[in-house]
């Protein structure tokens, strides 16, 4: 992102205003992203972890069965998962100008730097969480109501994860046709108001072939190929799909160069909640099937804004006020839900997450991994900024080698509610 030096003075006379406040949609890092795991210590062309829910059964009364089923079956103990590391760049950038205007001043220069990091940091921020629940291609959303530069995203709440600046590309399928057009459209409008989404772009949809059912991307972020490799961290709704639609994806149901098919286990927990009724019976369902089959003990579940006003309206209906006549509440804070035994899962409210569907995980077994920070200042070469070969300004280039890994996904949950 660049900063003029007219947008700079207007930012930074309001930024340290003393009542200002930063309100932009990726100010504040989404609640799911802060809470997975995060390790640094990544190296190497790729990445194996083995992950173990598979049984070496063979006992019998019978010697002779037990012995010849150990030696007829080939047992596979373990599932082998390997993934390459998924690079990501982004630039903060100052202008000539700006420089110029604040070389003598220390204080201004400090600030004008800081605008640009903090702006950058935070779009790397939202991009990763992006990646966290997504299906391992870069997608955004479905696209929708196509009006000339403007979309709706084919399931509205989907809405949130867009930003203005944001580079989007389009193709027909998810993985399965080329790019419409390798040119980049860039996000300029967004209207989060419920009932009233709406994106508007730099240029009409028209322009670069895209049309109603195409999946909008970021851009870079997916390959220009009918069959694309997958070039981002796989997420979420990759390790555990919607079973009653992604196994029919060959990518899904072999991932990693696992075929997870010959036990579902690896697909995470699943509960078929289309038919209606509330998120929370289909919670208490979900807890028990993943604390039961997944061996968890502590579930988070995060969900959308609108899932979680649902359950908590529903959990209302349930409230007494015995022995506190005078003062009332509404609403919870964070919802637990009890599982048998010592089980339990608390639902939480993830920006990201759509209506669609409730994910549930243990942090710990969901770790965004990389080489070095995530990111870091790509500053191998010695210079932390350098001056722009093709512009009059300078950058500070952020760089990052990330991929998702999942040690435990039979401890997964996927809540489908639509």
């Amino acid at each position: 992102m660049a900063f003029t030096a007219t947008a700079l003075n207007a930012y930074t006379k309001h930024t340290y205003d003393p009542k200002f406040i930063d309100n932009s949609m990726t100010s504040v890092s989404d609640a799911m992203l802060k809470a997975v795991s995060k390790k640094t210590d990544g190296s190497g062309r790729d990445f194996s972890w083995l992950a173990d829910a598979d049984d070496s059964f063979n006992a019998s009364p019978d010697f002779s069965v037990a012995q010849a089923a150990a030696n007829n079956n080939n047992n596979t103990v373990g599932a082998q998962f390997t993934s390459k590391w998924n690079a990501l760049s982004a630039d903060a950038v100052l202008t000539s100008e700006v420089i110029g205007l604040t070389r003598n001043d220390d204080g201004a220069w400090q600030k004008a730097l800081k605008t640009a990091m903090t702006k950058t940091m935070r779009g790397i921020a939202h991009a990763n969480m992006l990646f966290l629940v997504g299906k391992g291609w870069g997608e955004v959303s479905g696209i929708s109501s196509v009006t000339g530069s403007t979309f709706v995203p084919t399931i509205p709440s989907d809405i949130t994860k867009y930003v203005l600046g944001m580079p989007l590309v389009f193709a027909q399928t998810l993985n399965t046709t080329a790019l419409r057009s390798v040119t980049v459209l860039y996000v300029t409008g967004v209207s989060y108001t419920p009932g009233s989404e709406l994106v508007t772009l730099s240029a009409a949809l028209s322009s670069v072939g895209a049309v109603n059912g195409d999946t909008a991307f970021l851009a870079g972020a997916r390959q220009n190929s009918a069959t694309p490799a997958q070039i981002v961290p796989i997420g979420v709704n990759g390790w555990f799909p919607n079973q009653l639609t992604d196994l029919t994806d060959a990518t899904v149901t072999t991932m990693l160069g696992y075929n997870r098919l010959v036990n579902s286990r690896y697909f995470g927990s699943f509960i078929d909640a289309t038919q209606g009724g509330s998120p929370l019976t289909a919670l208490i369902d979900g807890a028990q099937e993943a604390c039961t089959m997944g061996n968890v003990t502590k579930l988070e579940c995060w969900c959308s804004k609108a899932v979680f006003s649902q359950c908590a309206k529903d959990v209302n209906n349930a409230v007494r006020y015995d022995g506190n006549p005078a003062v009332k509440s509404v609403g919870t804070n964070r919802l637990l839900i009890y599982a048998d035994g010592n089980a339990e899962a608390h639902l939480n409210v993830s920006r990201t997450m759509n209506d669609t569907f409730i994910v549930g995980f243990e942090p710990a077994q969901i770790i965004y991994k990389s080489i070095g920070g995530l990111p870091h200042l790509d500053s191998e070469d010695g210079l932390t900024m350098a001056r722009q070969s093709s512009a009059a300004g300078y950058e500070i280039r952020w760089f990052q080698q990330s991929l998702i890994e999942v040690p435990n996904p039979a401890g997964g949950l996927r809540i489908q509610l639509v």
